[in-house]
């Protein structure tokens, strides 16, 4: 019997779930504006192991999606993973947010380009056939009417994730496809997770870092006008 707590906080979606043997048990998760995965992320996984009637140290393995998304969400999220993976002495398990998102969309018969938004004008994006082959490795993307249009031309495409509408706004070629309402959750993990537990895929702990892509760039706080 395998367990495995995976973690995203890769986006607004601060989500936690619980798998045994490759099958989702239990997510916990919670989509905030205010991004308040510092506050809720160590709450949702003790919420997930007393529902579950288990302990921490009965989890095998930690998976955490790793990136690209919101940078502090990343961070918030790594920090927590080692801070588990040392204290239960556990291995931990990294997946590519851009894939466990076109995972999700797999039995979709298209090109799977899952979209993380960025800053102004960007996202980052991934392409992938529907078995999972990667035609794009993960990379931040400046949106233009010319965007995939090599790959538009000869497949069709479907888009989802959170740069989606912006996505939308720009590209209009009859072969893209959008699908609404869709971001990262920690039960899309699962699956890819279980399969790289199974070939001992493991991360280095001390050194893994989140797939960021991009450097930090802070938001200038607003003064206020008295």
């Amino acid at each position: 019997m395998t367990l495995i707590l995976a973690i995203d906080t890769s986006s607004k979606n601060c989500s936690v779930s619980l798998s045994k043997d490759g099958v989702l048990l239990e997510t916990v998760e919670n989509y905030s504006e205010s991004f308040s995965h510092a506050e809720n992320l160590h709450v949702f996984c003790k919420k997930i192991i007393k529902k579950t009637n288990l302990s921490f140290s009965d989890i095998d393995a930690y998976a955490f999606s790793e990136g690209p998304g919101s940078y502090t969400g990343l961070r918030i999220g790594a920090a927590a993973v080692k801070g588990f993976a040392f204290s239960f002495d556990k291995p931990v398990i990294l997946v590519s947010t851009l894939k466990a998102m076109a995972n999700a969309h797999k039995d979709i018969h298209t090109l799977l380009c899952p979209l993380m938004d960025s800053r102004k004008g960007e996202v980052y994006l991934g392409l992938y056939d529907h078995n999972m082959k990667t035609l794009l490795e993960p990379q931040p993307h400046i949106i233009s009417e010319k965007s995939l249009i090599g790959y538009l031309q000869k497949n069709k495409i479907s888009f989802f994730g959170t740069g989606c509408e912006k996505m939308k706004k720009v590209v209009s070629h009859e072969n893209a496809y959008f699908i609404s309402e869709f971001f990262p959750s920690s039960k899309y993990l699962i699956e890819l997770a279980h399969s790289n537990y199974k070939k001992n895929n493991f991360a280095d702990i001390s050194n893994f870092e989140p797939l960021y892509l991009k450097e930090f760039m802070p938001t200038k706080q607003k003064k206020n006008i008295i």
